[in-house]
């Protein structure tokens, strides 16, 4: 799968992934190969990978034809004290 993440400060991720998972509105959410397109809502947290674990704002994702694009401000207050 493509994944591809993108924020108001630029491209924080363009590349191949095997998996991908985010915090949904509705709880953690994974996508695998394969898996049938959808649009869902992504709540501030972290956007993990096999090898990768991205800060993300609130925003969306898109997966189609395991191209994954999403659009997320950028993470303001994770890592703070």
């Amino acid at each position: 799968m493509h994944l591809q993440i993108i924020t108001p400060t630029g491209i924080k991720h363009d590349g191949d992934v095997e998996r991908f998972q985010f915090t949904s509105a509705n709880g953690m959410m994974e996508f695998l190969p394969g898996h049938a397109p959808m649009i869902a809502e992504i709540k501030e947290g972290y956007i993990q990978t096999e090898t990768e674990k991205v800060e993300c704002g609130n925003g969306v994702v898109r997966i189609e034809n395991d191209e994954i694009t999403v659009v997320c401000e950028p993470a303001y207050a994770l890592g703070e004290s």
